[in-house]
């Protein structure tokens, strides 16, 4: 069943706690069919734990979480086929190269036979690592780990993309790619939830901003909007943003 509008994911007023410790607290939100949204905040505000609940990894304690229309929780394993996630220090086999891991995690999706080598072949082009297809995993970079899990995450061809902190350490030209890829992945209609420290990388990418501070969402603004509040740079907004709860 479809969501009612744009809306692809729509999380309602959920509680995430780890044992007593309450770290999400009446947390709504609305990601829109097509966009790409930038998460920003302080360490220990809760992104990584808000990606982990929305990306059916981390069950909240209250509320509810639909893609479009589904209880994510309800439904979990229909709902991980749809979805690609980039975790900040991403898992690999070591034994296993870095061809062999995308075909592996292909096979995980369901990616039909004879579409998986095509799939494997256009994403290695894509993040840059043609090269290195026959490297162990564990030979590869941090840099080239990172390009191979953005890989993994779209070879499902998903249409819910979470990205925590995928771009950091990956190099400028295959940071390229892959800003050009999300943007062609978003333009299809997928969705992207992407959690950076680097404000440049959102202000360029992201369409819209959602701001989050101890384990709530203190502002959630368009990219076209925020400049008619009269400051000079994102990184003044968001600053001014984030203070007003100091």
């Amino acid at each position: 069943m479809e969501s009612s509008g744009q809306n692809r994911l729509h999380v309602d007023a959920i509680q995430v706690a780890y044992d007593d410790c309450v770290v999400l607290s009446e947390l709504s939100l609305d990601l829109e069919r097509g966009s790409l949204v930038g998460l920003i905040g302080p360490n220990g505000a809760g992104k990584t734990t808000l990606m982990l609940a929305l990306s059916g990894q981390f069950r909240p304690r209250r509320g509810a979480i639909r893609f479009d229309g589904m209880d994510i929780y309800e439904r979990n394993l229909a709902f991980k086929y749809r979805i690609g996630y980039v975790h900040e220090a991403p898992f690999f086999y070591p034994h296993l190269t870095a061809e062999e891991f995308l075909q592996f995690i292909a096979r995980v999706k369901r990616v039909p036979s004879a579409e998986l080598d095509l799939r494997v072949n256009r994403l290695l082009a894509q993040v840059c690592l043609n090269e290195e297809r026959s490297k162990l995993t564990s030979e590869l970079s941090q840099g080239m780990k990172k390009k191979l899990a953005i890989a993994a995450a779209l070879i499902g061809a998903p249409d819910l993309l979470f990205l925590d902190e995928a771009l950091n350490g990956v190099d400028v030209e295959s940071a390229y790619q892959i800003k050009e890829g999300l943007r062609e992945f978003t333009a299809r209609g997928g969705t992207v939830l992407l959690s950076t420290h680097v404000l440049e990388v959102i202000e360029k990418l992201c369409d819209r901003y959602v701001v989050m501070k101890k384990g709530r969402i203190i502002d959630n603004v368009r990219a076209a909007d925020w400049k008619e509040t009269g400051r000079s740079s994102l990184e003044e907004y968001i600053i001014e943003r984030l203070r007003r709860l100091d």
